[in-house]
């Protein structure tokens, strides 16, 4: 009896001692299965180890099968190997019978328009039409950048090689102006723009500096630095830059007409 008890408490503690080596490769395992980094996670540590001064936006498929987007602030658009060591900065092209035509992705169109639809539009500088308008662009400007002066050269009825041409507002168009200054926060182009957004007349503000005239200098509390950051994180990397209700994104100028002709009004 005595002998069988033995054997079985051995039995029990060599059991014990299996179960508990058994669980080890498997705790092992697991541990590994949490330190395990996602494609995601691998990306964008790879990119700021390379470049640690560059906020990096969140990786995510892209439309290039095999590839991952990553949007640079204020730059350009960077399609990523899922092992982070590779990359190509630039646009996406698709091919058909009837040639080539630039792609933007749906994702990054839908979140453009979130993201717009989110904005009140008391923290934009708004130049409205006399009517109910028919599209409203929001464009990120800087008040020294010369097709941004020229756009607003063009808000209303204007003459160009003598001929009296339609204006944005005189075509149903409303321009809201979103701050972007160029040579970043702080600078003088930030500088100017925080006085157009802390003037009594904003409108009158931002006529008259894109004209060279001055106006008084003035601080309070703005938009401005946040609507910068949120132009690099919609794909902004110069001015004008008009965003159309459909999200899309049409870096530099356009004249009236032609703006009133993509929008299809």
């Amino acid at each position: 009896m005595i002998k069988t008890l033995k054997t079985l408490g051995f039995m029990a503690a060599a059991g014990f001692s299996l179960t508990a080596f058994m669980a080890a490769p498997y705790a092992a395992a697991q541990g590994e299965l949490l330190k395990r980094k996602t494609v995601e996670e691998t990306i964008l540590e790879n990119l700021h180890k390379a470049r640690p001064d560059i906020n990096f936006g969140q990786p995510r498929p892209s439309m290039i099968k095999g590839l991952y987007q990553v949007q640079v602030p204020g730059g350009p658009v960077l399609y990523v190997t899922p092992e982070g060591d590779k990359f190509i900065a630039g646009e996406i092209f698709g091919i058909d019978s009837t040639g080539f035509a630039k792609i933007e992705d749906p994702y990054v169109i839908e979140e453009r328009k979130k993201a717009l639809a989110s904005l009140d539009s008391k923290n934009s500088i708004n130049f409205k039409p006399k009517g109910k308008a028919k599209a409203v662009v929001y464009v990120f400007t800087d008040i020294d950048c010369g097709y941004c002066r020229k756009l607003h050269s063009q808000m209303h009825t204007y003459n160009e090689g003598g001929q009296q041409k339609p204006g944005y507002n005189d075509l149903g168009i409303e321009i809201r102006y979103l701050a972007y200054p160029r040579a970043g926060i702080p600078s003088p182009s930030a500088d100017k723009l925080i006085s157009t957004w802390c003037a009594k007349d904003k409108q009158d503000a931002m006529t008259k500096l894109k004209s060279d005239q001055a106006v008084p200098n003035a601080t309070c509390d703005n938009p401005v630095a946040a609507q910068f950051q949120l132009g690099g994180q919609l794909g902004v990397n110069g001015t004008p830059a008009l965003f159309l209700p459909d999200g899309k994104l049409m870096p530099g100028y356009l004249p009236p007409e032609d703006l009133a002709k993509t929008l299809g009004i």
